[in-house]
C-alpha cells in the first residue's frame, strides 16, 4: 500500500464527500482498529498521573492557548 502524506484538514475534506453510510462505515472501522479501545480510563492509579500537567493542573488557560505561550500567535 502506498504511503500518502495528508494533512488534517484534507482528511477532513475528504471524508466530507463521502456519504452518510460511507462515513459511518468509515468511523465503524476506525474505531474497530482503534488500539485506544483496550486501554483502561486514565485514572489517578496510573503512575502518569502524578506527572505535572498531565492528570491536574490549576485551572489556568495556559493549555488551552498554548500556541500564544509557545508561538506567540494570537487566537
Amino acid at each position: 500500500m502506498p504511503k500518502i502524506d495528508l494533512t488534517y484538514e484534507q482528511v477532513l475534506e475528504a471524508v466530507a464527500q463521502l456519504a452518510a453510510d460511507e462515513q459511518e462505515q468509515l468511523a465503524a472501522d476506525l474505531q474497530a482498529r482503534s488500539p485506544g479501545a483496550d486501554y483502561p480510563p486514565f485514572t489517578a492509579d496510573d503512575p502518569l498521573w502524578n506527572v505535572i500537567g498531565v492528570g491536574q493542573g490549576t485551572g489556568e488557560s495556559i493549555a488551552r492557548n498554548h500556541d500564544d505561550y509557545l508561538y506567540g500567535k494570537n487566537g
